[in-house]
């Protein structure tokens, strides 16, 4: 699937919600895989940035503000920091 794919599932009320933490942590994964960094970096970052744990959700408002810094990690081509932690030189 698809980042849009894994998104409209989490964004869909009607899907089991421990499903839509599923698809976020897919949504992590596709972010991931585009900017060379490892999938736990990204989750890092979520919750760094806001405060939600991917790995633990508590309810969608937190799914939806996850998927916001998702988003914006996406649209960046080249993480400034990416090297860091990937454990690599950039």
């Amino acid at each position: 699937m698809s980042f849009s794919s894994h998104r409209r599932k989490l964004l869909d009320e009607t899907v089991p919600f421990l499903h839509r933490a599923s698809h976020a942590r897919s949504c992590a994964l596709h972010v991931a895989n585009k900017l060379g960094l490892a999938r736990e970096a990204v989750i890092e970052r979520v919750a760094q940035q806001s405060g939600v744990s991917l790995h633990q959700p508590e309810n969608a408002a937190q799914l939806r503000a996850a998927l916001a810094v998702l988003e914006s990690m996406r649209r960046t081509k080249e993480s400034p920091d990416a090297g860091q932690h990937a454990g690599q030189d950039q």
